[in-house]
């Protein structure tokens, strides 16, 4: 009687095969959370900045209704067509001249007969809005 003898290193290339599997199904559900994670992280990075931006300009918007600074000259890149302000900025956040494609700021005012208010709102290269504020002054009061 002849007893058939298995090969044991099937056996182990099986194991191999099956491990090997496990350790790439862990590392495509790695690279999944690794790659979300960077994009939540450079949308909340954008709504910062945007944020902080909208503030600075909400300010400067103040600054030019109560006493009398000049907008201009805090923001000197700051166009106006149609009664709205723009303000743009880089990649980086920095002040530009003209737009280039990665963000932008609006103004637009509107008076009533109590108050002068600013809608700013902030957005990236694709229109999306990424933070926007409303603002308001008197005249006669101060800021409100």
């Amino acid at each position: 009687m002849k007893t058939n003898k298995r090969s044991k290193s099937s056996l182990f290339l099986m194991e191999i095969i099956i491990v090997l599997m496990f350790f790439a199904l862990s590392a495509a559900i790695c690279m999944k959370v690794f790659s979300s994670a960077k994009v939540k992280t450079e949308l909340s990075r954008d709504m910062t900045n945007a944020s902080f931006a909208a503030e600075s300009i909400a300010e400067a918007w103040k600054a030019d209704k109560l006493d009398g600074t000049d907008f201009a000259s805090i923001y000197p890149n700051s166009t106006e067509h149609d009664g709205i302000i723009t303000v743009f900025y880089d990649k980086d956040w920095t002040l530009e001249e003209k737009y280039q494609g990665a963000y932008h700021a609006t103004i637009e005012e509107h008076a009533d007969k109590y108050f002068v208010q600013a809608h700013v709102a902030v957005y990236d290269d694709s229109g999306a809005l990424l933070f926007d504020m409303v603002t308001a002054v008197s005249p006669d009061k101060g800021v409100e």
